[in-house]
């Protein structure tokens, strides 16, 4: 787990958990696909994000940025390749997106 510049960011490795999963899976759908710009969820591709998300666990990489406690951004890899990196942009300019790069 890694403290940024406030003691209520950090960054950690996912849980793989179905909740924890099911709120990056929405973020991805949301936010990362240039279906998002559309405003609408499609529940279908939804479930299949997470069961990607899921199916990668000890295999990729899938790191998280919580503030307080609630996920604010994610990275996400498999097979090296970048699947998805993103933050809300109200949390930009924090040091998050080079904290869930490694960096």
């Amino acid at each position: 787990m890694k403290s940024l510049h406030s003691d209520k960011y950090f960054i950690r490795e996912s849980l793989y958990n179905l909740v924890e999963l099911s709120l990056l899976a929405r973020l991805y759908e949301e936010h990362c696909i240039p279906a998002a710009r559309t405003g609408n969820l499609n529940q279908e591709s939804l479930a299949q994000t997470l069961l990607k998300m899921k199916a990668t666990e000890g295999k990729g990489e899938l790191r998280v940025a919580i503030y307080d406690t609630d996920p604010v951004g994610f990275y996400w890899k498999f097979e090296g390749r970048v699947l998805a990196h993103w933050v809300l942009p109200e949390h930009h300019n924090q040091g998050i997106e080079q904290a869930l790069l490694g960096s």
